[in-house]
């Protein structure tokens, strides 16, 4: 069911709160901005019913677009030092900025003012240990699939290779890249991991995930503000975002192959990955 642990089992007793309870004071981290389009307003939506709710403690986030929450409650990193860091490639660029991210959010959290930690993969390793060792209830967003993609579980390796020791001058630079080993550990660490669809949550149940730590929330739509417009007199659907298989546009492509549709248009909006081209 929408909104709901996934067939979970009954709780043992641990540090997750009974249903219908509240926590006191949530952090909430992101890597993008609180107000705005795109993720900016799913964070902001995420923040107003925490907010609204009375148990808001801090966010952190890398600017504040939105005036209904007051600005004490948000840690804004607009002017940060990894701006120095700009001109790098982006994946090197956008790896410091996450963890940047990290490290402000394992501070607070250290604080001990929180006991509910809210944060999106790939941006929250380092917050995640700094929770678990304090008891505190951990939730990851996932906004696609589990990092494998579904594969089969693989057997762990005998032994580990000796991997190749980079000169410092190298090194530094691949440190801000974000690992596979990153996202697997965010994985174990959370108590709860909020899963998009179905197809995600099979991704983790493959690897071995139990039932009670996938969340199903799937997004949601104001249905007072976005309401269907006039109907076109042919059929058209909209993908915008990039061109990846993480996001799934291979399988739209198939299933849009599949309905063979009449008077119908699919368009793609985004930056085409390698992976896509044919």
């Amino acid at each position: 069911m929408v909104g709901e642990t996934l067939n979970a089992p009954p709780r043992a007793a641990s540090t997750i709160p009974a249903p219908g309870t509240l926590p006191k004071s949530l952090l909430y981290s992101i890597f993008a901005r609180i107000g705005g389009s795109g993720l900016d307003t799913d964070a902001f939506e995420t923040l107003r019913a925490s907010y609204r709710g009375g148990f808001l403690g801090k966010a952190v986030a890398y600017d504040n677009r939105q005036t209904e929450i007051p600005a004490s409650k948000i840690h804004s990193l607009r002017w940060h030092p990894v701006r120095l860091l700009s001109s790098l490639d982006s994946p090197y660029y956008y790896g410091a900025k996450k963890k940047y991210l990290d490290w402000i959010a394992a501070r607070q959290l250290a604080t001990g003012r929180y006991d509910m930690f809210h944060s999106w993969s790939g941006d929250c390793l380092l917050s995640l240990r700094e929770a678990h060792k304090r008891g505190i209830l951990s939730i990851v967003e996932i906004p696609t699939w589990h990092r494998d993609r579904g594969k089969i579980k693989r057997a762990p390796a005998n032994g580990t290779a000796d991997e190749p020791q980079l000169p410092w001058a190298q090194r530094w630079k691949e440190d801000l890249l974000l690992q596979r080993d990153r996202f697997l550990e965010e994985y174990d660490l959370a108590d709860l991991i909020l899963v998009l669809s179905e197809k995600a949550a099979d991704t983790f149940r493959v690897q071995g995930f139990p039932e009670e730590k996938l969340f199903y929330l799937p997004r949601g739509v104001d249905v007072e503000r976005f309401t269907p417009g006039l109907r076109p007199p042919h059929f058209r659907a909209v993908f915008s975002g990039a061109l990846i298989e993480r996001k799934g546009v291979h399988h739209l492509l198939t299933a849009w192959r599949r309905l063979n549709l009449k008077n119908a248009e699919l368009w793609l909006v985004g930056s085409v990955h390698a992976e896509m081209k044919p």
